[in-house]
């Protein structure tokens, strides 16, 4: 296959040129492939990485085949090619028998879900997390909140193993929106930043004395991501991750009870969103998520502290980042393929993310000037760029 006129953009370079394909690889990258293969006209099209995004739960954190085949379907449409599944789901994936089973429906879907393995079982009894590596568990979720004794251990597997820690840095101890004047406003219980910035500060000690690889999840406070930061400077191997949403929006989406906008963790207020813009922009966030985590309408349409966190939005992920993050200028694609494609590769060890020679072709064709929509969520319906062809 080649790809003829083709403006290809990764993290290294963006420029006019064509592709070729042989056995799912990048074979060539030249101004003019002259072969007798099947070719594609990309004119006016970019041609990027498909988006790898590593913070994902299938609908209503239900672990079904109907689910996760919805859930591929709305990520493609959203250009991501690879889900890291969460291991907190209904069932918990923390057996062989859930790990055979995302293993079976992997192989009919046109994208890739590998799942994370659970910390603890539902007895709260450590899994024996090097059986379930084995078996294609990429990585171990941990939630900060465990005891001292879990978190030890898991850092020791993750030492031994050599796989990654994904981490959420959250104390438990509650509140369904940010503190500050929308929550003293609503009336609602709040949730104190010190929830994640001192939890965020105990996983990084563990981190650092074993010397192991650590996803931070879905960040959202200013001094959490310069404590990660400076951490980084003794184990390079640890990893700021903030969600799309958090950069787009804050807490002035929850007015009114508006449920749509209940998250987890909680939009931040605006200053809080400029000050995490900044971050985004000096480059002290390493990964981006959709943090997709549907629901049903019927458990959104509640009381306020009733209702379920989520949003669904992967379906439309590329066109929201095209239009709220490069149009206006917040940033350019080239940065969006490192921190969507090209840094979560490096991180699992995947032979993708950019377009070079020898590595694999897991590419998707982007027409910026189609128009997209998106329905029941915060945001203005009517969305730039869409993503036209997955290679």
């Amino acid at each position: 296959m080649i790809l003829k006129n083709a403006t290809i953009c990764d993290e290294s370079k963006f420029q006019i040129s064509d592709i070729q394909i042989k056995d799912d690889i990048i074979v060539k990258i030249d101004s003019d492939i002259k072969e007798n293969d099947e070719t594609i006209d990309c004119r006016d099209k970019i041609v990027m990485p498909q988006f790898i995004d590593l913070n994902i739960f299938p609908k209503n954190k239900s672990l079904s085949r109907k689910n996760l085949e919805s859930l591929a379907k709305k990520a493609k449409n959203g250009g991501v090619g690879i889900l890291i599944l969460n291991s907190n789901t209904n069932p918990k994936i923390d057996n062989e028998m859930i790990l055979e089973f995302i293993k079976s429906i992997n192989k009919e879907l046109e994208i890739t879900i590998y799942p994370l393995i659970s910390s603890t079982d539902n007895e709260n009894k450590l899994i024996d997390i090097s059986i379930l590596n084995s078996l294609g568990g990429i990585g171990v979720n941990l939630q900060s909140s465990s005891s001292s004794n879990t978190i030890d251990k898991i850092a020791k597997y993750a030492k031994m193993l050599d796989i990654p820690v994904f981490v959420n840095a959250d104390d438990d101890l509650g509140g369904v929106i940010n503190y500050g004047e929308m929550s003293a406003k609503l009336g609602l219980p709040a949730r104190n930043p010190l929830s994640e910035i001192k939890e965020v500060a105990k996983i990084l000690e563990v981190a650092i004395f074993y010397n192991i690889k650590v996803i931070f999840q879905t960040i959202t406070e200013t001094r959490s991501i310069h404590l990660i930061n400076e951490a980084k400077k003794t184990n390079p191997n640890i990893f700021c991750e903030t969600s799309i949403h958090h950069l787009l929006l804050n807490d002035t989406a929850c007015d009114g009870y508006n449920t749509l906008a209940k998250i987890n963790p909680p939009l931040k207020d605006k200053k809080s969103q400029e000050a995490l813009i900044e971050s985004f922009k000096n480059n002290q966030i390493d990964l981006l998520t959709s943090m997709q985590c549907a629901c049903y309408k019927s458990l959104k349409e509640q009381l306020f502290e009733q209702a379920e966190y989520g949003i669904d939005t992967i379906g439309s992920y590329f066109s929201l980042i095209y239009s709220y993050l490069i149009k206006t200028n917040i940033t350019d694609l080239q940065t969006i393929s490192r921190i969507c494609s090209k840094n979560p590769a490096m991180i699992l060890g995947l032979n993708c993310g950019e377009i070079k020679v020898s590595k694999e072709a897991k590419l998707m064709i982007i027409d910026i000037n189609s128009n997209n929509t998106i329905e029941d969520s915060p945001y203005n319906k009517d969305l730039f760029g869409k993503v036209q062809q997955f290679i």
